[in-house]
């Protein structure tokens, strides 16, 4: 984790990017997973020939793989792809942590990282709310760890959630960590599957340590339909969602909260890119997996999605009026680690 401190160090990296913003409006850094690698990105957001460069890797000397990562205010979180093992890393101080797991790795289990009243200690939540099909029983597991103190501890008065969320794409915004869920369907035999399928957002209040209710989405998703999360700053969410309606386009839209906080939600309507070839509506994923997670400009009312086409990492750029360009990123080597950007 250190190969960039070693040399030019991250610090100066992103400095030295800043000076060339300047130069070069329309120019974002994130950071990137692809491959179970972490790179510093530099995205070119140019409307007649967008690019997507690296700057610099940030993966270990050991060729540590990385599966899935959460950003809180500088902070990663990073969770390794063959143990499930944890490491919190901050980039700016070239510091890296490893946290011991309390429990043993469940293949279920969900984390955040996120903060309360004291910005300073940041916290990681696990937990597991799954049924468990090897042991024929419903699991939840729910507990935090605290940095500054370097402890791990159960929190047991958590009422049994009604909701579930697949995959692993919460995202923490001041501090506190929104899921999309789904009201959770009744096991196979016990009962007919509702029609109606409610889908909404779920936060965790790290003050309060308890989840919070469920908040209204813009849309209404369905079988087969795509939703993933993504911010604007540090205070907004953006949510894209890409209705999957069986005919030759669909249509992609993404919204931009007016306000956000663990109760309570209003939204605003950014940009509708309307994109009609059958190929890019298969690019996606399907049902509610967070297969591409992206970035927004909103000056410039664009949008950055990564996605896995076959053997390839992509970078899909739309806006408005079926605004599409492709950008190639590369063969994808690692075959069950799908493209990430964390900011």
């Amino acid at each position: 984790w250190n190969t960039l401190t070693k040399g030019e160090s991250f610090c100066l990296l992103k400095k030295k990017q800043k000076k060339q913003r300047k130069q070069r409006k329309k120019v974002i850094e994130v950071l990137m997973l692809l491959d179970c690698r972490v790179s510093l990105m530099s995205v070119h957001v140019d409307l007649l020939c967008p690019t997507i460069e690296r700057i610099g890797n940030l993966d270990a000397a050991d060729g540590l793989n990385i599966s899935k990562i959460f950003r809180c205010d500088g902070f990663y979180l990073c969770i390794t792809k063959d143990k499930n093992e944890l490491l919190v890393w901050n980039p700016h101080l070239g510091q890296a942590r490893w946290i011991d797991p309390s429990k043993s790795y469940h293949r279920d289990e969900k984390y955040a990282l996120g903060y309360g009243h004291d910005k300073e200690d940041k916290k990681v939540l696990r937990f597991v709310n799954t049924y468990d099909l090897l042991v024929k029983q419903e699991i939840f597991e729910f507990e935090m760890y605290s940095l500054k103190s370097s402890s791990w501890k159960m929190i047991d008065d958590i009422i049994t959630p009604d909701w579930e969320f697949y995959g692993n794409s919460g995202l923490t915004l001041k501090g506190n960590t929104y899921w999309y869920a789904q009201q959770k369907l009744p096991l196979v035999g016990s009962g007919p599957i509702p029609k109606d399928h409610p889908d909404f957002l779920i936060s965790f209040d790290f003050t309060r340590e308890r989840f919070g209710p469920r908040l209204p989405l813009p849309f209404h998703g369905f079988f087969g339909d795509t939703v993933t999360l993504s911010s604007v700053g540090e205070e907004q969410l953006a949510v894209l969602f890409q209705a999957y309606d069986g005919a030759a386009g669909t249509v992609i839209k993404i919204w931009i909260t007016n306000k956000i906080e663990p109760d309570q939600v209003s939204w605003g309507k950014l940009l509708v890119a309307f994109v009609v070839e059958p190929d890019v509506r298969r690019m996606w994923g399907y049902t509610y997996f967070p297969l591409s997670f992206f970035v927004v400009d909103e000056d410039i009312k664009v949008a950055v999605v990564l996605f896995k086409m076959k053997d390839r990492n992509v970078a899909y750029v739309i806006g408005n009026n079926g605004y599409l360009k492709t950008v190639d990123l590369g063969e994808a080597i690692n075959k069950g680690c799908f493209p990430l950007v964390c900011f």
